[in-house]
């Protein structure tokens, strides 16, 4: 028994056996050499596995030495494994399907099953978990019957950076069964390294003799130029939302302008919530007495008036066909209206800090006033481009001729805003139409943006910002395609599934990651610094 497992463990004992009685190598009889003890934790409590090995009776045999080791011992574990199959499947199914963090995963096998792991242990057989399940998820025998039934394929490309400066992990998505073919990390996004992932998922296309229909990004030059020069023959679909974006850049940096001025006038609300706090428990200044209760009540009322306003001075959610200064603007009016409602009523008792208030946010929707008809006259032009790319709204034909007659309308006109979106119209022409006869197509490249949705536990928040986290960019050729598995499963993986992928090792390009990460990490430490 091995010296690490304290002395007060109590095992179960397997024994196991050799089922083989001839060598491989010289075909003599295999005869009994050694025991071996496996211990090793599963869900049901720790085991020790009797290994009985065998080697060849030959002397004179090349593989006289080499022992022979049950088969049985893979069906519950791995060679020097310390946890059976059946913990390494429930760990990988809820750090992966389910999101949990090391943390939690490290207390439920405390509390549930008696199992003291440190979580360096547990995040090493978690990779070797997710080295096992990427390597699955792109076996082509398995890809060949996941897409037998189908005649051609989709793909979409897509970089994931976490913030400037970092390098970045491409995703290859195949858009007929939804399905990661494959991720890479890359240094740099000049032509040439996407000309290598182009050729490379065409070569995937043709191990599944499947012929490429078409493409979606989002029109960077590097994919443009790689795609015409790879796949001359498949339509190469423009992402529809990068397009709006575009599009909308400078009237939402006009909006942005005057949405911050409007911010900076709605002052005064820290003044009238101490005000009221003051006075929560004395009667206010109002017609009539009140009552402690009726006090309190009147108090609260001011004060969520004033949590309401924070809300929506701090929501910069919105889009370039809702602006977020325009949908400000819209909340705080509607919010004007009820205060006025409420001033108005007979017996509200808070009448002048109520007015008070109102005036705090006139103040702000003043400042925004003048610009607001015209972002409503942009939005309506944008409106009017973003009915023309649904294809249920007519005909391509049809669509593209009114796409071109309106790009040519805000090309004479001579605000620097509308003559923007006709360039941008006229740059993006070329791919915003084309595929509109594939039935179920996405219009967008946004489902590998919105992929930091579903691992909840490999995301970060900069400065109020969703970004990918590092590990994701990191460990992206395994850990996303590995993400990509556990969607549509409902059960663990079994060991059937993972055992042919046992031995699978990491890609070039996430080795090559972790080195690199590795290296800024010891650049950046206090203990090389010498100016401590």
């Amino acid at each position: 028994m091995p010296s690490r497992w304290p002395s007060t463990v109590e095992f179960q004992e397997v024994v196991v056996h050799v089922d083989e009685t001839i060598c491989a190598s010289c075909g003599g009889p295999l005869r009994f050499r050694k025991i071996r003890h496996h211990c090793f934790y599963t869900l049901q409590g720790p085991v020790d596995l009797v290994c009985h090995q065998k080697c060849c009776a030959d002397t004179q045999c090349p593989a006289q030495n080499v022992l022979v080791s049950p088969g049985e011992e893979r069906r519950l574990t791995m060679p020097r494994w310390c946890m059976g199959w059946d913990l390494s499947l429930w760990l990988g199914f809820r750090r992966y399907k389910r999101h949990w963090d090391i943390p939690q995963l490290h207390a439920e096998l405390a509390d549930s099953y008696d199992i003291h792991l440190c979580t360096e242990t547990l995040r090493e057989y978690l990779q070797k978990y997710q080295l096992m399940v990427a390597a699955r998820h792109q076996d082509l025998t398995l890809l060949r019957e996941v897409y037998q039934a189908c005649d051609d394929v989709i793909l979409s490309i897509d970089g994931i950076q976490p913030e400037k400066g970092h390098e970045v992990v491409y995703v290859v998505r195949e858009l007929r069964r939804q399905r990661v073919w494959f991720a890479e990390s890359l240094l740099s996004s000049a032509l040439p390294e996407i000309v290598t992932l182009i050729r490379r998922a065409k070569q995937i296309a043709a191990a599944l003799a499947l012929p490429v229909r078409g493409w979606i990004t989002d029109k960077q030059d590097a994919f443009v130029t790689a795609i015409a020069a790879e796949c001359p023959q498949a339509f190469h679909r423009y992402c529809a939302n990068h397009f709006l974006r575009d599009v909308a850049q400078p009237m939402l940096e006009r909006d942005s302008q005057a949405k911050v001025q409007m911010r900076k006038r709605v002052r005064g609300l820290r003044g009238v919530e101490k005000t009221i706090l003051a006075v929560v428990d004395s009667p206010l200044s109002a017609p009539g007495p009140l009552t402690p209760e009726q006090s309190r009540y009147a108090a609260q009322i001011v004060l969520n008036y004033c949590a309401a306003v924070r809300g929506i001075l701090n929501d910069n959610h919105g889009g370039p066909l809702r602006p977020p200064g325009w949908r400000m603007a819209d909340a705080l009016e509607a919010l004007c209206v009820s205060l006025e409602r409420t001033r108005n009523h007979p017996e509200t008792p808070i009448s002048a800090v109520l007015e008070r208030l109102l005036g705090y946010i006139r103040q702000g929707l003043a400042v925004y006033a003048p610009e607001k008809p015209t972002i409503a006259a942009y939005v309506a032009d944008m409106t009017r481009i973003w009915d023309l790319l649904a294809p249920k709204t007519g005909a391509e034909t049809k669509r593209l001729a009114e796409f071109q007659q309106l790009r040519a309308t805000f090309a004479e006109t001579d605000d620097p805003i509308t003559q923007h979106m006709g360039r941008v119209m006229q740059s993006f022409e070329k791919g915003l139409f084309v595929g509109s006869d594939v039935v179920g197509l996405p219009s967008d490249n946004l489902a590998l943006e919105r992929w930091i949705t579903y691992p909840k536990g490999h995301e970060r928040r900069i400065h109020g910002r969703q970004h990918v986290g590092l590990r994701m960019i990191i460990q992206g050729p395994t850990l996303l395609p590995t993400v990509d598995a556990h969607l549509g499963r409902t059960t663990p993986f079994t060991v059937q599934e993972l055992t042919p992928y046992a031995d699978a090792s990491p890609p070039a390009s996430q080795r090559q990651a972790v080195a690199r990460h590795r290296v800024m990490t010891n650049a950046r430490s206090k203990k090389n610094d010498r100016s401590y």
